[in-house]
Parts: structure tokens; C-alpha cells; sequence
């Protein structure tokens, strides 16, 4: 399948799935936090979607842009399309199980998965080192947990296990 089409599909998918994010984002409880705070809980869940939806665009418009290939181009099966884009479909089916994990678990512990999984699934297999993804995921969510809950005043969720 030729690179045109591939950009295509990729960011109408997404395109969608950012708009269907975007408008879940508006329905997140707004916690109070320790006052009065521009930023809140619906804020990241917000700019995680429009960068979605923008680099949905950016990918039909590079599509659109896109000379034809030429000759006939490659035809291939929709299994085959999928194998190319393992990548994608990994990445969507973590961010459902974070968001499936995060209420049970808290936001750390949900994070420090979710980040270690997305790290190794965009690591190149030859290139994989789990001790490094862990101290990523690690580093990123307490840092995270940090300054949102202490800088920022936003409530974050600790997780049902621990309440």
C-alpha cells in the first residue's frame, strides 16, 4: 500500500478518535484542587486532543499533497496494512488501558505503566532496553505527579486501591 493512502486512513482514524477524546475531555469533573487554578483536570486531556486532531491533519494534508506514486503501486491486504502500523494500533490500545487503569490504580502508578509501555512499543526492537524505559516512566510520572499536584494545584487521582 503506497505511503499517500497509508496517510490517509492513518488520519482519518485518528482525526476521529481525537474528535471522540475532545469530546469525552468536556465531560471530566472539574476538581476543585486547592483553590482557584487556570489550569484543571480537563486541561491535558484537552491539548492531548487537539494535538491529536492537529497531527490528524497534518497527515490527510500530507496525503492530499503527496505526488502519486508511480507505475500501478503496491496493492496489499488490510492484515498487511495493519502489521505496518503495529505501532499505532499499540499506541491506541494503551491509552485505553491507561485510561482504564488510571480511576483503580491512581495516576502515578497508571502513568509509570502507560509510559513504559509507550516507550517500548516506540523503541525499535533492535534498540529495546527495559531498565531505561522503566526509569523513564518512572521519572516522568513522579515528575509529573509533582508538578501538577504541588505547582500547578490540581488534583490528580491517587486510585481506589489506595483510598
Amino acid at each position: 500500500m503506497n505511503s499517500k493512502r497509508n496517510d490517509l486512513i492513518t488520519g482519518i482514524v485518528l482525526a476521529l478518535f481525537s474528535l471522540w477524546y475532545l469530546y469525552e475531555a468536556f465531560s471530566i469533573r472539574i476538581f476543585a484542587g486547592m483553590g482557584k487554578a487556570v489550569v484543571n483536570s480537563t486541561t491535558m486531556p484537552k491539548i492531548w486532543a487537539v494535538c491529536m486532531l492537529l497531527l490528524a491533519a497534518a497527515l490527510i494534508f500530507r496525503s492530499i499533497r503527496a505526488p502519486a506514486p508511480k507505475g500501478n503501486g503496491d496493492k496489499t491486504s488490510a492484515s498487511s496494512w495493519i502489521k505496518e502500523n503495529s505501532e499505532v494500533w499499540c499506541t491506541f490500545a494503551a491509552l485505553f488501558i491507561y485510561a482504564a487503569l488510571l480511576e483503580p490504580l491512581g495516576f502515578i502508578i497508571a502513568s509509570i505503566l502507560y509510559i513504559f509501555a509507550q516507550t517500548i512499543i516506540l523503541m525499535g526492537k533492535e534498540n529495546r532496553n527495559y531498565v531505561k524505559a522503566g526509569i523513564i516512566a518512572v521519572v516522568c510520572s513522579v515528575a509529573s505527579y509533582y508538578v501538577f499536584v504541588h505547582w500547578l494545584a490540581v488534583l490528580l487521582p491517587v486510585g481506589a486501591i489506595f483510598e
